[in-house]
């Protein structure tokens, strides 16, 4: 049987706060679906006017509709985790836990996943690799890129700061979390 080939695209909100809050966002797609969920994601960008403005940016307005699209996207179920860590600084090691949770709570099956963070440097890529190896993620490559260059980690981006959002009790979040929630897009790892 053939190895599954998963992407996995990773952004986090948090480091504003000191370490008293920490929250990472992972899109997980497999190989298959990938071409045609990017295509998606596009439409729904220029559909919603959010474009390439980051979530902390984005007006209330624009921030509905786009979730509003997101949840008719139905191969992005089982795809969006997260992690949540209160008094912590270590922000790699717990980028790099909450990718190896993501990745083993979606793929069951024989797999190598391809991770892209946010903003990461090689120097931060190396220890991503120790910490991702030594939780048995099976990675194929470790790299960084800005939120700008790919659709996934804009919505990555997006999530992160959507679920902060929640947590926060921004009022227009509660009704798109819980329904994100119950219908399985989003999962806490």
């Amino acid at each position: 049987m053939d190895k599954a080939k998963l992407y996995c695209f990773v952004d986090e909100t948090g480091q504003d706060t000191a370490g008293s809050f920490f929250l990472v966002s992972v899109i997980l797609s497999e190989q298959a679906q990938k071409d045609v969920i990017e295509a998606m994601l596009e439409e729904i960008e220029k559909k919603t006017g959010k474009e390439k403005i980051k979530w902390s940016r984005t007006p209330l307005a624009i921030k509905r509709r786009f979730l509003e699209e997101i949840l008719k996207i139905k191969d992005l179920k089982h795809s969006i985790f997260y992690s949540i860590y209160l008094e912590k600084k270590d922000y790699n090691m717990l980028t790099s836990l909450t990718i190896a949770k993501s990745v083993l709570a979606k793929e069951k099956q024989d797999y190598f996943v391809l991770i892209v963070v946010d903003g990461l440097t090689k120097k931060d890529a190396e220890k991503m690799r120790i910490t991702l190896k030594r939780s048995g993620v099976k990675y194929k490559n470790i790299r960084g890129m800005k939120d700008e260059q790919s659709v996934f980690l804009r919505l990555a981006d997006s999530m992160a700061g959507f679920i902060r959002d929640s947590i926060e009790e921004k009022p227009y979040a509660k009704k798109f979390f819980d329904e994100l929630e119950a219908k399985g897009f989003i999962e806490k790892v």
